[in-house]
């Protein structure tokens, strides 16, 4: 499926960080030094490291945010240190994870895009992990490049928008459309996430799928473009599950497998026969899996050449990712946690 710009930052951005950034390089310290380490590893695939305070604990301690226009708001808050104003368009779209025997493989659909990041964060209350973003959700424009320093200064949005990712403890968490999910939100008193924010959330302090569950029943989660999606999780100990929300509560329900369609419970819906037929697919032609080389296997019966925007199996107990884009199974770029 095709997924809609998740922010757009706007020239502004340019004309501020020009501005500031010359003048206070103390005060970008983090950002200058990600940066650096910015690096184009396979055509339009980009790695960089962030170490240090990316602004995310400050983010949910204001409460977090109900839309991703108001995240973005946040993002350009901190990373222009007050002189930027976003706007935002959400995302849409739908994958498939699979988990296993100590690995978590995951395939993101969508259309061709010339722009994805690798990011590693290191923030310095958390743990570090490792996580794949669309840098065209940034939405920068078609000619866009994060070739010189404004533009890699522009890129480090990326951070607050992980689609899939792993940190340092072995939990592994991918975002997923739900076509039939409940789009109902219960907004109480709790701080509210989009669905983004909660990923950032889980790699940032869970070190077990019950933490993360733990964590996520914190907040209020909020769909985006008027659709719901749900979260997929694993820790290192195998417990997987699928995270979702029916009239604004959580509901959460073991799976090895997770498509586009609720597994909490049976939805009547017309736009879900796919995602049923990949789960079926799954389900009867890779479980148990039994070899650690399965999840990449089962993952790839499942990817489309036309569509499947990259496939990445993260190894729970190796700490390592093994990312592949546009079903390139001999062009896998490997990176490693530190334990």
């Amino acid at each position: 499926m095709k997924k809609k710009i998740l922010i757009g930052l706007g020239v502004a951005l340019v004309a501020a960080l020009a501005v500031f950034v010359v003048g206070g390089m103390r005060m970008f310290g983090n950002e200058i030094n990600a940066i650096r380490s910015m690096e184009e590893v396979q055509t339009g695939i980009y790695t960089f490291t962030y170490k240090g305070d990316y602004g995310f604990k400050d983010f949910l301690e204001k409460g977090g945010a109900k839309t991703d226009a108001q995240m973005a708001g946040h993002i350009a808050e901190f990373l222009s240190r007050g002189h930027v104003k976003l706007k935002v368009e959400a995302p849409d779209g739908g994958c498939t994870t699979v988990t296993g025997n100590g690995v978590f493989a995951r395939n993101f659909d969508w259309e061709p895009s010339p722009l994805c990041a690798i990011i590693k964060t290191e923030p310095a209350d958390g743990y570090a992990s490792v996580s794949t973003s669309n840098l065209t959700f940034l939405g920068f424009g078609e000619d866009w490049r994060p070739d010189n320093f404004m533009h890699k200064m522009m890129a480090l949005a990326a951070v607050y928008v992980p689609l899939d990712g792993m940190n340092e403890k072995g939990v592994c968490v991918a975002d997923l459309i739900e076509i039939d999910g409940d789009k109902q939100v219960l907004d109480s008193e709790r701080p509210d996430l989009t669905i983004v924010g909660a990923i950032r959330l889980v790699l940032d302090y869970a070190a077990t799928t019950d933490e993360a569950i733990t964590l996520l029943s914190r907040y209020d989660v909020f769909p985006s473009v008027e659709r719901m999606h749900h979260l997929s999780i694993s820790d290192r100990s195998g417990h997987s599950v699928v995270v979702e929300w029916s009239s604004g509560q959580m509901q959460v329900t073991p799976t090895q497998i997770v498509t586009n369609h609720c597994l909490s419970e049976a939805r009547q819906s017309d736009d879900t026969g796919e995602s049923h037929q990949r789960f079926e697919m799954l389900t009867s032609r890779f479980l148990p899996l039994a070899e650690r080389n399965t999840p990449l296997q089962a993952i790839q019966a499942a990817s489309y050449p036309q569509a499947t925007l990259w496939s990445v199996v993260y190894d729970q107990q190796a700490l390592t990712a093994t990312h592949y884009f546009g079903c390139r199974w001999e062009e896998g770029i490997a990176s490693a946690l530190k334990p």
